[in-house]
């Protein structure tokens, strides 16, 4: 089979261009042939925010235009969807590389009418992934946009929560099928843990505050910080928000007890999980299933997550980490604390996590599960041409 993969900012760190980048090799690996085509996000041109692909998976850097609203004034919006549908830089790759089906992973609403007409004029299927639980990427065309997907084969969701709130706005998107993201659990667990004198609590994301609350981190950091003082706290990424990370460190008076490692590899981060108590990273709504919580399980470690999004689907309190409440600073203070004081708890719970990855959250299961519906899509394709 062949899957070309739609994402925006293949080239910049983010949870979705990592699954694209994991579901492309895996595919590969299964034995179909699989390839990316994205925006190219001009932020990770500066080397310290940039994120390496995989060798193995080819990416083209295209425009996929966003069609914007029309108007009596803007008449000739109207004509731009078809055009791009037969002569823009999308259509002539899908028309080069003829791919079975295309697994549209994008996020801007925007974009869906400009792909859905090129897999209609090309013939080919479109399955649609989702992965956030709001309003994020509606762009300019809001509802308009996502109801262009009425016509897509399939659906897929990283999250139950995500199918669910999709499935309110969309009919057709209620049937979408659960993948949750994975990890490479053997390479996880096969790190060499990074080599640290201080014992440190470990967190790795994009440094975006409107949906990742680093701040809170930060904060119920500062408030355990007394009664912890020979433990750490390593934050691994870059992002738009980095400065008042840096600014926030600074008014606490912790620079000297929280690193700042920038954006980190995937062997190094896979050491850092490997070498640390714990992970920690609180949420704010909106979120699916941060692909974070599957390599710190693989690596044994535990998690202290917010509940929200599709956190609790995967994350038991007190069983494989600790759930919080939005925004409940004293609450994941108090979470990450009981596992500094309880070390047994912090093993046990750690070592549940792993079981869990490898159990049900590889990236080979999550592929499989992507086949599946890319099989079912292009047979009926195929019964119907």
């Amino acid at each position: 089979m062949r899957i070309l993969l739609l994402v925006e900012g293949y080239n910049a760190v983010g949870g979705i261009a990592e699954i694209v980048d994991n579901l492309a090799a895996e595919f590969i690996t299964l034995g179909h042939a699989a390839s990316v085509a994205s925006t190219l996000d001009r932020e990770p041109l500066i080397e310290s925010r940039r994120r390496l692909p995989r060798a193995e998976v080819e990416c083209a850097f295209l425009r996929i235009p966003s069609r914007k609203p029309f108007s009596p004034r803007h008449l000739e919006r109207l004509l731009r969807v078809p055009v791009d549908a037969r002569r823009g830089e999308l259509a002539r790759l899908v028309a080069s590389w003829r791919p079975d089906v295309v697994n549209s992973q994008l996020l801007l609403w925007d974009r869906y009418p400009t792909v859905v007409e090129v897999c209609r004029h090309a013939g080919v299927a479109l399955v649609q992934s989702f992965h956030v639980s709001d309003p994020r990427g509606s762009g300019r065309l809001g509802l308009r946009g996502l109801r262009a997907l009425s016509s897509a084969a399939a659906f897929v969701a990283g999250s139950s929560a995500t199918r669910d709130y999709f499935g309110g706005l969309l009919a057709q998107a209620q049937n979408a099928r659960v993948a949750i993201g994975g990890v490479d659990a053997r390479a996880a667990w096969a790190a060499r843990p990074h080599a640290r004198s201080r014992p440190y609590i470990i967190c790795a994301c994009r440094l975006d505050l409107q949906h990742k609350a680093v701040d809170v981190l930060i904060k119920a950091f500062a408030l355990i910080g007394s009664e912890f003082p020979e433990v750490d706290l390593l934050i691994a990424g870059e992002g738009p928000d980095r400065a008042r990370i840096d600014e926030l460190i600074r008014a606490l008076s912790i620079a000297h007890r929280v690193q700042m490692l920038g954006n980190r590899n995937r062997d190094q981060l896979r050491g850092l999980y490997r070498g640390a108590l714990f992970f920690a990273l609180p949420s704010r709504p909106g979120e699916c299933m941060p692909v974070v919580y599957f390599e710190a399980f693989g690596a044994g470690i535990s998690v202290v997550a917010t509940n929200t999004g599709g956190a609790r689907e995967v994350i038991k309190d007190e069983v494989n980490g600790y759930l919080v409440e939005e925004e409940n600073l004293n609450g994941f203070a108090e979470a990450m604390a009981r596992l500094l004081r309880d070390p047994a708890a912090r093993k046990r719970m750690g070592e549940r996590g792993r079981e869990l990855a490898i159990a049900d959250y590889t990236w080979t299961a999550c592929a499989e599960r992507y086949v599946e519906v890319f099989v079912g899509c292009t047979n009926a394709n195929a019964a119907t041409s």
